[in-house]
């Protein structure tokens, strides 16, 4: 087996992403003088597909069947992110906001997105919808305080002022 037959093997046979594995097979094939119509029948392409990713593989080799994209690069370091995590999971509660702000002030950065800051929350076992580690109407000492309060007040002090109770209050 040639040299350059290794190089599609590996990518055929390795975990990669089916589009590559649809390039090496085709460029495979025609290098086994199949005939392009069978290629294309075979694989389900156009014969502008093999001829294509033919003529990139003798120009770039098995490398030049790899998918171009390799996604964007981090604003934070590993190290950085890292310190953020650790960060957000010593706050009792966290709000969008103030990530924001304290990775920007520690670290120069500042997402577009808040999607970002979202990812950062939820690595650190948080969420923006609910940013508190322990839900506070679990704690028996709070929930005594507030059945007291309502028992003393006759009515909470948010929420449903008007005392009714049931649906169309």
């Amino acid at each position: 087996m040639s040299v350059s037959m290794v190089g599609l093997d590996e990518i055929i046979n390795g975990c990669r992403d089916a589009r590559e594995v649809k390039r090496a097979l085709c460029v495979k094939m025609s290098l086994g003088l199949l005939p392009v119509s069978q290629i294309c029948g075979l694989l389900n392409v156009s014969a502008a597909f093999v001829s294509k990713w033919r003529g990139i593989y003798e120009a770039q080799g098995a490398e030049g069947l790899g998918l171009g994209y390799g996604g964007g690069q981090s604003l934070l370091t590993p190290e950085q992110r890292a310190a953020v995590i650790a960060w957000i999971q010593g706050q009792d509660t966290v709000q969008v906001a103030q990530v924001r702000d304290y990775v920007q002030e520690h670290h120069g950065v500042s997402y577009k997105s808040p999607q970002s800051y979202y990812e950062l929350m939820h690595e650190a076992g948080l969420s923006y919808h609910k940013s508190e580690k322990v839900n506070p109407r679990r704690d028996e000492e709070q929930v005594q305080q507030r059945r007291a309060e309502i028992k003393k007040t006759g009515w909470a002090s948010r929420g449903n002022r008007t005392g009714r109770v049931g649906r169309f209050a």
